[in-house]
């Protein structure tokens, strides 16, 4: 099998467009094994993440010993950092491929969803461009909802702060 080679009478600007037709050999394996991981890790935390942490959870990097996963916000890399142990767990006790697991890193990557970015952008621009109330109520989800019930139920001892956390929830 040979490679295939650029027109050597073509133009500049076609060389230029067939040097970035393809990835480089190693730089699509990795990608290959990223997106494998990634579907393997939502596949096995499907019942321990909140959807919305799960939707834009990829893997980024992995080793034997060490998993990095992208998220979308620090409140998402919070999460995952401070159930990291329970995750770790299921991870190595179902998989083959994070059997040796030792560590779970997450790093945040703020990336608008779908790359729309000129929506997103828009968006942002025309409710940045409103006068917000600091005291003005925000509908919460109900994933967010659930995560602070569990949180006032099995975290939190301070009975004021449950009865806050609860009190947020139903309003």
């Amino acid at each position: 099998m040979s490679k295939k080679q650029p027109n050597r009478l073509a133009k500049l600007i076609d060389h230029q467009a067939f040097a970035g037709s393809a990835l480089p050999q190693t730089l699509a394996d990795n990608m290959r094994l990223y997106l494998q991981a990634t579907t393997e890790v939502k596949e096995l935390l499907v019942d321990c993440l909140p959807e919305e942490i799960l939707n834009n959870c990829w893997v980024v990097g992995l080793t034997a010993e060490q998993l990095i996963l992208s998220v979308g916000s620090i409140t998402a890399a919070n999460h995952i950092r401070y159930l990291q142990n329970a995750y770790l767990q299921v991870l190595t006790e179902q998989s083959i491929t994070f059997k040796q697991l030792k560590q779970i890193r997450v790093v945040v990557a703020n990336i608008p969803a779908h790359n729309n970015y000129s929506k997103s952008s828009k968006a942002l621009s025309a409710t940045s461009s409103k006068p917000r109330k600091a005291h003005e109520n925000q509908v919460l989800s109900q994933n967010t909802k659930r995560t602070i019930s569990q949180a006032a139920e099995h975290v939190t001892t301070d009975k004021n702060l449950k009865n806050a956390l609860l009190r947020l929830i139903n309003s």
